[in-house]
């Protein structure tokens, strides 16, 4: 018995000396970012490098934070710009135009820094206009708002809000309403955005023929 403990007592301390030696003799490895050598600890693991996460986020210029309740940790990058929800801004406006029998009415303005048009899909940073479209007349009349153009005092135009918003236009038959967004993606800042051009061609009757006149809208909230 005893001398079965000392064969295993023997070999396990071999075992360690091998292991410490071929630590001892890994080659120590170097990182280079950017072409300028890193001082941090990289350790082959599989036959795969691997760096302390803090390193590689202080290398990129980022931060790191430790969550204790959630233990996690979160990184975030050098040009990160979180979107606060509380920045959204609303003002009642009171802007009509008409074209032949049809009538637009815009009632507000709502500036979205992270608007959620599609749960599926990511927010955009969207103006948003709360309108009612009504067909004046007996017979059905096509009108599209929606497809209008859209030029802010900034400068930027814009073409594609049926893309995200609600459906406030087509076919209307006679005395019909139709109330909704119209939701506008913008790239300018928010905060510079003070009024706007809303341009749309006039309403079609249902032979085609047209029936209104094209309406240019000035909407102003600040």
């Amino acid at each position: 018995m005893k001398k079965k403990l000392w064969m295993f007592s023997f070999v396990f301390l071999c075992s360690i000396a091998l292991f410490s030696a071929g630590v001892i003799a890994a080659p120590k490895v170097t990182l280079f970012f950017n072409n300028k050598a890193y001082k941090t600890d990289v350790r082959i693991i599989n036959g795969k490098p691997y760096v302390p996460l803090a390193d590689v986020v202080a290398l990129f210029g980022g931060k790191m934070t430790y969550e204790k309740k959630s233990n996690s940790y979160k990184v975030t990058s050098k040009d990160y710009k979180p979107v606060s929800t509380s920045a959204v801004q609303s003002f009642n406006v009171n802007v009509t135009g008409s074209s032949g029998p049809m009538k637009i009415k815009i009632h507000k303005v709502t500036l979205y820094p992270s608007y959620k048009y599609d749960p599926y899909l990511p927010p955009i940073r969207a103006i948003v206009l709360d309108v009612t479209v009504e067909n004046t007349s007996s017979n059905k009349v096509s009108w599209y708002p929606v497809q209008g153009t859209f030029a802010l005092n900034t400068g930027e135009q814009i073409e594609d809000a049926i893309l995200y918003s609600e459906n406030v236009e087509g076919d209307f038959l006679g005395r019909t309403v139709k109330k909704g967004k119209i939701v506008l993606k913008v790239k300018s800042d928010l905060n510079a955005v003070r009024s706007m051009q809303y341009y749309i061609h006039g309403a079609v009757g249902d032979s085609f023929e047209t029936i209104g006149e094209d309406v240019l809208l000035t909407i102003k909230w600040k």
